[in-house]
């Protein structure tokens, strides 16, 4: 997806936590697949109706860092940790 200057920062760690939550939650990316604007708003998400929903990417084999799973939200902002387990859990920075 590429960036879009509109997103805020705080709206792209907003979409990268929600991407690791529907990596671990079945239902929940099911039902991002089904409805992804009523998916998102259910999480909090307050995306943008002038955008389209951003796309879902798909799990890593591996660990990955937030910058890049923020990226793929939407935007980097820099290494704030590590997402390292697949239920969304972020580790502070060290790999597990």
């Amino acid at each position: 997806m590429p960036e879009d200057p509109t997103l805020s920062p705080e709206l792209r760690r907003q979409i990268a936590r929600f991407v690791a939550r529907a990596w671990s939650d079945e239902s929940l990316r099911r039902e991002f697949e089904r409805d992804p604007r009523a998916a998102l708003a259910e999480a909090g998400v307050d995306w943008p109706s002038e955008l389209a929903p951003p796309d879902l990417p798909d799990q890593p084999g591996q660990a990955i860092d937030l910058e890049s799973l923020e990226s793929s939200a939407g935007g980097a902002l820099g290494t704030i940790g590590t997402v390292s387990c697949p239920t969304g859990c972020f580790s502070g920075g060290q790999s597990a």
